[in-house]
């Protein structure tokens, strides 16, 4: 919380050529504030500023394991204190469809922000189901007030000049800092890197509704399995670019368009991406020539 400075000045004389000022400290009365202080951003920027983020999503598409620990960030405003300071949350089941013990584990009965310390981690397990394929679930986490702390954060926003991570619009309506909420799925998404974004993950080209540039293209779920398919690779070797750096993404670009490029030959076995044009990749103009096709490109029209 601020605190007030006031800051009154007297005339000590009128002979005096010295003024001085009074400083006066208003400490801050009434309880402190606690809410989740959960951050993300892009690794080359300090993690001090990277934005608040007030939804965390778990897609199991894009990882291999089926356990995933989860750490919250709760942080208290104010001064630090002598001694130890309890809080509880809630599960809010009127917003939440994950279950608790099959869906999400480890989630305690009491949190400890300890003495000297300003924040603590909220900590469980998030564990992949078969619910998770159908359909996206929820998970709504509340604070709740106590002794100790109030919850006045309804409307948080950062200060300018922070970087804010791409927001997913369907994720991002809540601005309660109170409340976090947590979106588990097992749908293949476009692959993120250890930061969470989609800029630094290992897939060289676009997310679903862009231009179709890069040496993947646009992506979309049925190429992304073509193409592991195609080159014997997993979810895991797109993780980052590290373990897919652009001379290996380039192979494999080349590999999946001279398949494409072969079925194309004919109209009956020709394929076709999820949207109904024909699938794409870089490599499918720079080998194919004549032959090649751009992105978006209908079967009726390249059939003609």
């Amino acid at each position: 919380m601020k605190k007030h400075i006031l800051i009154g000045c007297t005339l000590m004389g009128i002979f005096s050529l010295l003024t001085s000022c009074e400083k006066e400290l208003m400490g801050y009365e009434g309880k402190d504030c606690l809410y989740f202080d959960v951050r993300r951003g892009a690794t080359h920027i300090l993690p001090s500023l990277w934005g608040h983020q007030f939804y965390t999503d778990i897609s199991f598409g894009t990882i291999v394991e089926d356990d995933v620990e989860l750490s919250l960030k709760v942080m208290a405003s104010g001064t630090l204190k002598e001694y130890d300071r309890s809080f509880r949350l809630s599960v809010n089941n009127d917003s939440t469809t994950a279950i608790s013990g099959v869906d999400f584990t480890g989630l305690q009965d009491e949190y400890i922000i300890k003495a000297g310390e300003a924040s603590t981690e909220v900590k469980f397990t998030v564990h992949r189901s078969e619910q998770m394929n159908e359909d996206t679930l929820q998970l709504q986490l509340q604070l709740l007030p106590n002794e100790h702390f109030d919850l006045r954060y309804e409307n948080y926003g950062d200060y300018p000049g922070v970087y804010s991570p791409t927001d997913n619009v369907a994720f991002s309506g809540n601005h309660d800092a109170s409340i976090h909420n947590l979106f588990f799925y097992d749908v293949l998404s476009m692959p993120r890197g250890a930061d969470g974004l989609t800029s630094s993950g290992g897939w060289y080209g676009q997310d679903k509704g862009g231009s179709g540039t890069g040496l993947f293209g646009n992506f979309s779920a049925k190429k992304f399995r073509l193409i592991m398919e195609l080159t014997n690779t997993t979810v895991a070797d797109y993780a980052d670019k590290t373990v897919m750096p652009m001379p290996r993404a380039e192979a494999i670009s080349q590999t999946v368009a001279a398949y494409l490029l072969e079925m194309a030959e004919s109209r009956e076995t020709v394929v076709l991406d999820e949207d109904g044009t024909m699938m794409f990749v870089s490599n499918v103009t720079t080998l194919g020539g004549s032959k090649g096709w751009a992105p978006f490109t209908k079967p009726e029209d390249y059939f003609k």
